[in-house]
């Protein structure tokens, strides 16, 4: 779970970086449109962490793609996989054989996940 948070705040912090600010202050429907793309961000986030966490299930390098491929938040999510990628390769290093299966799946959906963004 504290990785989780950790991501997440990393992620959210990145957002906020990349950003775009506006010198005009955001009022009324400005304001609405504005929430509704940090939620749509938020769910693409949640999106990619469900599927590092399940990366056998189909949408999986979807949900990575469709946010890694918008160059606004490429190298947040490129970023995120490489951390995430080096602490499992850690992980895998201190355990060798005994290194659990989902853990060798993350590996290998991570490795994939990061050449298909670098390849696009």
């Amino acid at each position: 779970m504290k990785k989780h948070l950790f991501c997440v705040a990393a992620v959210f912090a990145c957002v906020h970086v990349l950003a775009e600010p506006s010198e005009i202050p955001v009022t009324g429907s400005d304001k609405s449109k504005a929430d509704q793309s940090a939620a749509e961000l938020g769910y693409k986030v949640q999106a990619i962490m469900h599927a590092i966490d399940n990366p056998k299930e189909p949408d999986a390098m979807h949900a990575v793609t469709s946010l890694g491929h918008d160059q606004r938040y490429y190298v947040m999510v490129r970023g995120w996989l490489a951390y995430q990628l080096q602490g499992d390769m850690s992980i895998l290093e201190v355990n060798k054989e005994q290194t659990s299966a989902p853990i060798r799946a993350r590996i290998e959906f991570l490795q994939k996940a990061i050449r298909a963004l670098d390849l696009e």
